[in-house]
């Protein structure tokens, strides 16, 4: 599942239009389809990824209110609610339950475009159209987001060291986190910040001193991130942690990819910087493995549900070239990884609009 938290666009034409008739096959709206599609509510849903109705999103809660509705449950929207939460937060916190009921959500949804219009399922809240949501990082504000330095050889050569002997961890602020195609806007003190396409493991059952072989079971899945960087930050200045968290330096997204049998150590990850290729490697090149990395981390701090680990870059960074290529206003930076997805986001100077 490419699980996703989402907002409807305000005053776009559909959100506005009352339920016509519920699942149930009745002439009576069974749910306040406004209500729960008002703007600004941040919601949780599963993209679609495949047929004609590909990259809309199933809003999970609501299509399982609509199946609990459909198999005559007394109080749907207070059974949904109780077996997945619409918060992603939330649901994270009670990822192993959860997770089984997205499914179930997911595959009616699925089901329910093969029976009904989909202007059907529009009408309900069950199915929201691309172009009327915004999608928002996966987890809008982790507990934790624990960044890992020179995980990648090539990268720890490019920037003047050697392979560390063991994993070499730092913060984020949480308020860094921004979403696909929200802006990643430059400091006015700074004017060296850089791009650092990433994997993230989101934390999905809480650690605490687990095992490599058990580590992978207590994460719920994976995202894209940009683990951008204010250079003259880090290094010129020691101010490591500060030069990690400005405002939108932690792009997460697109989804959530939950799948069992997803080898996070055998995928591609490309960054592209306004159309020119910049990075590129497949995670097997880590020195330290996503499981290395949870049990080490877990071994000195309690991992949660929601937590986020920025698993490392690969070499092609900004500061490495030469001559250095810093972000500039007007850039699009893109981060692709093979089976999770595509995030994109420009770069503004404070007070620019797109």
């Amino acid at each position: 599942m490419h699980l996703v938290c989402f907002e409807r666009i305000p005053h776009s034409p559909a959100w506005l239009l009352p339920a016509r008739r519920n699942l149930r096959g009745t002439d009576r709206a069974g749910f306040d389809t406004v209500e729960l599609g008002r703007p600004g509510v941040r919601r949780l849903g599963a993209l679609l990824r495949g047929g004609p109705r590909a990259g809309d999103v199933v809003d999970l809660n609501r299509a399982l209110a609509a199946r609990l509705a459909r198999g005559d449950a007394g109080a749907p929207e207070a059974e949904a609610d109780s077996l997945l939460p619409s918060d992603p937060l939330a649901f994270l916190r009670g990822f192993e339950r959860g997770c089984g009921a997205a499914r179930l959500a997911l595959d009616f949804a699925e089901e329910a475009l093969e029976r009904w219009a989909p202007e059907e399922l529009l009408r309900e809240g069950i199915l929201q159209a691309q172009q009327e949501v915004r999608l928002c990082a996966p987890v809008p504000r982790p507990g934790k987001v624990i960044g890992v330095a020179r995980n990648y050889g090539a990268h720890a050569a490019e920037r003047g060291g050697s392979a560390p002997a063991e994993p070499v961890l730092f913060l984020k602020a949480t308020t860094a986190v921004v979403g696909p195609r929200d802006a990643i806007v430059l400091p006015d003190t700074s004017q060296r910040v850089d791009y650092e396409g990433e994997l993230a493991a989101i934390i999905g059952r809480p650690a605490r001193d687990v095992g490599e072989a058990d580590a992978l079971a207590h994460v719920a899945g994976y995202s894209v991130a940009n683990d951008v960087t204010a250079r003259d930050f880090q290094h010129v200045r020691g101010q490591h942690f500060i030069g990690k968290s400005c405002d939108s330096f932690c792009p997460l997204g697109p989804a959530l990819v939950v799948d069992p049998d997803l080898d996070p150590q055998d995928l591609g990850l490309s960054t592209v910087l306004s159309g020119r290729p910049v990075q590129s490697a497949r995670t097997k090149e880590m020195i330290f493995s996503v499981a290395e990395l949870v049990a080490f981390a877990s071994r000195l701090m309690t991992l949660e549900p929601g937590d986020v680990i920025l698993t490392g870059t690969p070499a092609g960074v900004g500061a490495a070239r030469r001559p250095p290529r810093w972000l500039r206003d007007g850039d699009v930076v893109e981060v692709k990884i093979e089976s999770i997805g595509r995030l994109t986001n420009p770069v503004r100077r404070p007070g620019r609009s797109e």
